[in-house]
């Protein structure tokens, strides 16, 4: 699964990697998203791609009240297209979630220790995810869930699911409203493990109420 990530480039290294996008919003470094907060998403409008700011949390349109609806912060890649409650999002409201890294935990004897997640180098990515527009207050709100899939090798011994990681040269396909089915299934396979790095770090990281670069530091063991 995918509960926390990282956000801490800027502005203008999101725009360099995802161009062309029409940046729609602002954004500050990030340590520690939790679902619940809003961070930058790009979604494709007219044809374009647009950085805009979504709630993580995906609530359904047909949702009466959303500050009491079930936020889905999750959606399995294996049955997406079959569950009623994700199908439709899925065939037409996809988009990339930015990202330079997330956090999982792995189950130590009776403890839970994190350990932050990265691409080598620690470059900037894309989480696949799907969005939906909550129109029953004056003025929109968009949420979103993050797609997860098997663990590769590397991540296996920390936990069973990881969050569907894209490839630059995916992003197009991923976005586009013409690409089928089975195209979209193909780019759900787990990362690769030689291209993933992780290490422990400190349970700070485990209140989301905690943002800072600090929290990134590997764990020190005397």
């Amino acid at each position: 699964m995918c509960g926390r990530y990282t956000l801490a480039k800027s502005i203008k290294t999101i725009k360099k990697h995802f161009d062309p996008v029409a940046i729609k919003c602002e954004h500050s470094e990030r340590h520690n998203i939790a679902p619940g907060q809003n961070t930058p998403v790009i979604m494709l409008q007219n044809n374009q791609r647009e950085l805009r700011i979504m709630r993580w949390g995906l609530v359904p349109p047909w949702a009466k009240n959303i500050k009491t609806a079930k936020i889905i912060i999750n959606a399995r890649s294996e049955t997406i297209h079959q569950t009623p409650t994700f199908r439709n999002f899925f065939q037409a409201q996809r988009c990339l979630v930015p990202a330079d890294g997330f956090f999982e935990w792995k189950i130590e004897g009776k403890e839970k220790v994190p350990y932050y997640i990265f691409l080598k180098p620690k470059n900037i990515f894309a989480f696949a995810g799907i969005w939906a527009k909550w129109d029953k207050t004056p003025s929109s709100i968009y949420t979103y869930s993050i797609l997860t899939t098997q663990a590769n090798t590397t991540l296996a011994s920390i936990h069973e699911r990881m969050p569907v990681i894209l490839e630059p040269a995916s992003y197009k396909l991923w976005l586009a409203s013409d690409t089928d089915s089975r195209t979209l299934h193909d780019l759900l396979s787990p990362f690769s493990s030689k291209k993933i790095g992780a290490y422990a770090i400190s349970k700070e990281i485990n209140s989301y109420k905690n943002d800072h670069s600090d929290l990134l530091s590997p764990l020190t063991f005397n």
